[in-house]
């Protein structure tokens, strides 16, 4: 396990050129319970084998996705729930998943393009949308080859420049509030910016013929039984789209 934190740190800073030496110490528990980050301690719960996994891929996955959450918000900050979990998603569970199985999310992506089932990429910016759908697969599998995709065209210095300035919407259209921001590091709208992404999809990921058809037999409905967590912390869940914590005082 000491030797998988140390890969991941050296995996995260080098995807995102980010400077650690000056990171604060973090404190890992591993122990049940919930996934999470709280500051600078990491809670991991790996399940136990099965599916392919060892306890060791699953501690992988999830301490690498934590930990992309500590650095991206030590360096940059929290943007829309869309980059904030993508590039954990990206940098975690595509990299082992990818390893194990053979597949990338880039062409899971591709695949489900494919089938004409991919879901717009705007109903997942707000946090409150995004983990209630997230229990539809396609949510992660998105975000972060959504992610992936911006780092390898635009560099991580642009995507950090970005994800600094970049707003978490509490309202809808959340594209129009993004979309200042996106124009300015991306040279497109929102909108604009997606329909590259999937151009890529099409011109340079591989389509999977045996992905596409282990897909088209998924039940590929729109799903949105998770918890809503607030827009603002994305931390606490609430019937809202914004705790009681955050909500301002009139």
């Amino acid at each position: 396990m000491a030797a998988i934190t140390d890969q991941a740190l050296a995996k995260i800073s080098t995807r995102l050129a980010l400077d650690v030496s000056a990171v604060r110490p973090v404190h890992l528990v591993v122990a049940e319970g919930a996934n999470r980050c709280v500051d600078h301690v990491i809670w991991i719960d790996p399940p136990a084998p099965a599916r392919g996994y060892s306890v060791y891929d699953w501690f992988e996955l999830l301490f690498t996705h934590e930990l992309t959450h500590l650095l991206v918000r030590d360096a940059w900050g929290m943007p829309a729930a869309l980059w904030w979990e993508g590039l954990a998603v990206h940098l975690g569970d595509d990299g082992v998943r990818t390893r194990l199985f053979g597949s990338s999310y880039h062409a899971y992506c591709r695949a489900l393009d494919e089938l004409g089932a991919l879901i717009p990429l705007e109903s997942v910016l707000r946090a409150s949308t995004y983990y209630r759908r997230r229990t539809d697969f396609r949510v992660d599998l998105q975000a972060g080859s959504f992610s992936a995709f911006l780092l390898d065209a635009y560099g991580p210095a642009c995507v950090g420049r970005f994800v600094t300035e970049c707003p978490r919407p509490s309202s809808e259209p959340a594209a129009a509030i993004v979309d200042p921001i996106v124009r300015r590091h991306f040279g497109d709208d929102f909108r604009g910016l997606c329909t590259r992404w999937v151009r890529f999809l099409r011109t340079d990921v591989a389509c999977e013929p045996s992905l596409v058809e282990r897909l088209r037999a998924r039940s590929l409905g729109e799903t949105q039984d998770g918890s809503t967590h607030c827009d603002h912390c994305f931390e606490h869940t609430t019937l809202a789209s914004v705790c009681d914590r955050c909500r301002p005082v009139t």
